[in-house]
């Protein structure tokens, strides 16, 4: 029963969340960033390679909400699957160049059905992941806190993919990720002991978007 007034509370600013919120900062909007910046940045020492290392996950993120929202969600630990899915992205954006990786994402790499990597990136797995742990890095040192930053990006991303099954044309403003995010976190933060991903979902589920 605390739990659920907890996420009632979390979420009562969030009904119907249909105006932006003016974003601090610039943020990574997968309408915005297409297949091309994202080969062009895998490069060793391309220029864009942080953009690409941080649509990856974003990318990572999208796939399994959009997988979460199918109820066909599940994870795997062996190597080949982050392998097949690295090369099912990168066989699509050269063949996609101009697209974005949002339309990328919705209309072709979401309709394959595959066991996602566990490893969202070199510091984050979604898997096991808890409120305790997301809590503890965001007020961290400096590797914690980007760490923090990755989990928020990859959440952001998982609820614009859980939404897009119900609504293809529904593009999440990225001026709100701040109150999204905001929602899990406010959730995680009295329920330590609850895998971020699943606040991630409760609030993709409730939150109404239009």
């Amino acid at each position: 029963m605390k739990f659920l007034k907890t996420m009632a509370a979390a979420l009562a600013g969030l009904a119907m969340l249909t105006a932006p919120v003016a974003a601090a900062e610039v943020e990574f909007t997968g309408s915005k960033f297409t297949c091309l910046e994202y080969t062009n940045g895998l490069g060793e020492n391309s220029s864009g390679k942080l953009q690409s290392i941080i649509a990856r996950v974003w990318i990572h993120g999208y796939l399994a909400g959009f997988a979460k929202a199918s109820q066909k969600l599940n994870f795997s630990e062996d190597a080949a699957a982050s392998e097949a899915l690295d090369n099912n992205l990168l066989q699509t954006c050269r063949e996609w160049a101009s697209r974005d990786i949002l339309g990328v994402s919705l209309s072709v790499l979401a309709k394959v059905e595959r066991a996602m990597p566990a490893k969202a990136g070199a510091d984050f797995s979604p898997v096991g992941y808890t409120c305790e742990q997301h809590t503890k890095a965001k007020a961290g040192a400096a590797a914690d806190a980007n760490r923090a930053d990755i989990a928020e990006l990859w959440a952001f991303a998982f609820i614009q993919g859980y939404k897009n099954l119900a609504q293809p044309d529904l593009e999440v403003p990225v001026e709100s990720k701040a109150q999204l995010v905001g929602a899990i976190n406010g959730v995680c933060a009295k329920n330590a002991a609850l895998p971020y991903m699943d606040i991630a979902a409760l609030v993709s589920e409730k939150v109404k978007l239009q």
